[in-house]
């Protein structure tokens, strides 16, 4: 009976270590991903997209908020150039993970965001919204992005009147 619960407290024990780990990993993956996050916001505000696309795996998917689906390095430097031809300029991009997640080889990132930029006739422009992020290891172990997508909280049907389809 003794021996019993020895056993007992010792899986007792090893669970706890293994919650407890898991807690500190998923911590610092959140560090990391925040980082990445910190990193893509000084780009995007200094106009540095060849950082930004650094921490991009080479077949990356970009599924953008009122957008077509791009895939690969080469789409998002084309859609790079037609938005610095267009005059946007980033004033602010803030993003912050709100989960983070191992799953199996990817990482997985929720969070939210906030953003001010400026357009030809429309300066001041100011969104928030949230986004879902994964990435893969490189054979170096850094984190690269593999597939993101991200919408605004901003309901643009809003001002013309209706409910335009949302639940009650």
């Amino acid at each position: 009976m003794r021996a019993a619960r020895f056993a007992l407290a010792g899986l007792l024990f090893m669970g706890l270590v293994s919650v407890v780990t898991a807690g500190h990993h998923e911590n610092d993956l959140k560090k990391e991903v925040a980082a990445i996050g910190d990193t893509i916001s000084k780009a995007m505000v200094a106009s540095d997209f060849e950082t930004t696309l650094g921490l991009y795996a080479d077949d990356a998917i970009s599924l953008p908020n009122y957008g077509p689906r791009m895939q690969g390095k080469d789409a998002f430097k084309k859609h790079h150039e037609q938005m610095s031809a267009s005059g946007m300029k980033v004033n602010s991009f803030e993003s912050e993970p709100t989960d983070v997640w191992a799953a199996g080889d990817q990482v997985i990132e929720i969070g939210v965001y906030k953003i001010s930029m400026d357009m030809p006739g429309m300066p001041g422009i100011e969104d928030k919204g949230k986004y879902m992020t994964v990435y893969v290891r490189d054979k170096k172990g850094n984190l690269k992005i593999k597939a993101e997508t991200w919408n605004t909280d901003m309901n643009p049907m809003a001002g013309m009147g209706g409910d335009h389809g949302h639940d009650h």
